[in-house]
């Protein structure tokens, strides 16, 4: 896969220049206390290379890097042996010997929903592969699916991917591991690094996103050879469609658990126990329909799911596949039954599971944590709206939050139902009461008998309609659980002209968040001044300061730009310390915001940040004079 053009060229350039850079300014600097002695005169070089006693540090921290014997990173996880699963090694080596990849020297399980495999240069010696597995994948995911899922990371180092396409591949990698370590390693000593860091690292990257696209694609075309495309095409739905289902459920896992008792999330997945979501086939399709709609940005590493379902099935390969598969097609929307943990890791799955909790602790106990704080909020929510009843009636909106809370807090998805119903009947239209009962009903219809549960997907469906006919934000969600609506009951046309519809809103929203547009800010010239001498501390501190209002959500937004001095950034750089500038702002705005009445959301500029051209002097806020 070596790159052609001048487009490679520039690459192979930037690749150079990294190692070649990290060498000789090493080398440099690591001799700088001997070379400054013999070169300067008497006491002059005497005092010199005292000076530069530091300078030895940066470059052996400079000459290590790319040749370090581990990655810049920690090697987490729990690490794998041969005896502790030794299915699972199998097929990493059926896999790897398949592809022509090179052995592996460590297997690491982890609680990502994900794989990776990481290759590391040595100054003397082999090059160290190590790979990643993460338990939630396993625990999800057949044995088919992993084995694709394997096979596209082995294809990552192996012969036929070609060794430049290694080499961009994981310095790309590396680099920004590099920057991530030495972003928390802030000082003089690494100061020269950081600076080159800084300017080399963003260039790099942003040189080779078409190349790490383009690895992804030799790796599932790697992959669909080894295993066959359809096993590596539902490879890619089974991750896209299982991945949304976990997200969706941990919230509601920690949210469970008590202050005594913290969850453990991997050892719940090794029990097998179903997940609550998706509910049915027909929402599953629905979040793959959105899943595909998404497209490939500038900035992505890896192609969209659209693109890569489609450059498998212009791979040459002789299974049908789809590009974005038909409404009538079947998604793996349900836990593998056996997973590949339950085939590949044995008596060692749920041991494994509650080593992995226990080695997370603190990770798991935090996010715990904030999901109890989020529940007293809601509680404390629900007791002012409590308070409130009893001194005047609710607002349409706040009936509709305390049905939520009613439904959330207590459990109580009938009286939910009532409340919501009594606040159409007293509200037709609003919208909030409409999507809520919808998702309520649909819920209900879950564990009613047939005929019930069509009577409440049939009413579900119409509060959708409903709520979808009003032109707004929530109109993409209504359509996407319309199309999941008609999938239910069969009608394949109208669930597809429904997919249409949303796919085309889908597109639209991704283009508005691409390029956000700011609309003049519309306030009068007595709240503007007011508002200019609230802000005043901020007007004398930062460098220029514009109110315009965001055309997608309709806010106001307050532009601060925060300009050093050259020197002042020099030093900032140099040192690794945040900008004074920037922190005095942050600090004000903290300060200054809450005395607004208005709903203002601020955004910080630095120096070299593109300034929107809504940024004219009418839209900027002056000192009082």
């Amino acid at each position: 896969m070596a790159r052609r053009g001048l487009s490679g060229l520039k690459l192979s350039a930037r690749l150079l220049l990294g190692d070649v850079t990290l060498a000789g300014a090493g080398l440099a600097l690591c001799t700088a206390p001997a070379w400054l002695y013999a070169a300067l005169p008497g006491a002059l070089g005497v005092a010199a290379a005292a000076l530069a006693l530091p300078l030895p540090f940066a470059g052996w921290a400079m000459l290590r890097l790319p040749f370090a014997a581990r990655p810049p990173g920690a090697e987490d996880g729990i690490r794998l042996q041969a005896a502790d699963a030794p299915e699972l090694f199998r097929e990493i080596e059926q896999v790897r010997a398949r592809l022509g990849a090179p052995a592996l020297d460590a297997v690491y399980l982890n609680g990502e929903f994900n794989a990776s495999i990481r290759q590391h240069r040595r100054l003397l010696g082999r090059t160290r592969n190590v790979l990643w597995l993460g338990q939630p994948l396993l625990e999800m995911l057949s044995a088919e699916s992993c084995r694709a899922i394997l096979a596209h990371e082995c294809a990552h180092i192996a012969g036929s991917h070609g060794r430049y396409a290694s080499r961009v591949y994981f310095a790309r990698l590396q680099w920004q591991e590099a920057a991530r370590q030495l972003d928390r390693r802030k000082g003089l000593s690494t100061g020269p690094l950081r600076l080159f860091m800084n300017w080399h690292v963003p260039r790099f990257l942003a040189a080779s996103l078409d190349f790490a696209r383009e690895c992804e694609y030799e790796a599932d075309a790697q992959s669909a050879r080894a295993c066959g495309a359809a096993a590596a095409a539902n490879a890619l739905m089974a991750v896209s469609v299982q991945g949304r289902a976990l997200r969706e459920h941990w919230p509601d896992l920690y949210a469970q658990a008590s202050e005594t008792q913290p969850p453990s999330p991997h050892a719940c997945l090794a029990g097998d126990a179903p997940l609550p979501y998706p509910r049915d086939e027909a929402e599953a399709q629905a979040w793959l329909h959105q899943a595909l709609c998404r497209s490939t940005t500038d900035d992505d590493t890896h192609p969209s799911l659209s693109d890569r379902l489609a450059a498998l099935n212009a791979s040459g390969q002789q299974e049908a596949l789809a590009t974005a598969p038909a409404p009538t097609d079947a998604v793996p929307w349900r836990r593998a039954a056996p997973s590949a943990a339950a085939l590949w890791l044995g008596l060692q799955r749920l041991p494994l599971a509650r080593a992995l909790d226990e080695s997370q602790r603190d990770a798991i106990a935090q996010l715990a944590r904030e999901a109890r704080n989020e529940r007293d909020e809601a509680i404390a929510g629900h007791h002012e709206l409590l308070r409130k009843q009893r001194l005047r009636a609710l607002s349409a909106d706040e009936r509709a939050r305390m049905a939520w809370y009613a439904d959330t807090l207590m459990g109580d998805a009938d009286g939910a139902a009532v409340t919501l119903e009594q606040n159409l009947q007293e509200h037709p239209g609003h919208l909030p009461t409409l999507c809520q009962l919808a998702a309520l009903q649909l819920r209900r219809a879950a564990d009613r008998d047939l005929d019930k549960r069509r009577q409440l997907e049939a009413a579900s469906e119409a509060l959708w309609r409903q709520a979808a006919a009003v032109p707004g934000p929530q109109r993409l969600p209504c359509l996407r659980q319309l199309t999941a609506a008609a999938l239910r009951r069969g009608d394949d046309a109208q669930a597809q002209a429904w997919r249409a519809e949303a796919d085309q809103l889908e597109r639209q929203a991704q283009a508005d968040d691409a390029a956000p547009r700011y609309l003049p800010h519309g306030l009068g010239a007595g709240e503007l001044r007011r508002l200019a001498d609230t802000l005043d501390p901020l007007l004398h501190v930062a460098t220029g300061v514009w109110l315009l209002r965001d055309a997608a959500s309709g806010r106001l937004a307050l532009l601060v730009l925060a300009r050093e001095s050259g020197v002042a950034r020099a030093v900032g750089k140099l040192t690794g310390e945040q900008s004074y500038l920037r922190r005095d702002c942050e600090m004000l705005l903290t300060r200054l915001l809450p005395r607004i009445r208005l709903d203002i959301e601020p955004i910080l500029l630095e120096a070299g940040d593109p300034l929107p051209g809504e940024c004219t002097d009418a839209c900027r806020l002056r000192r009082a004079t």
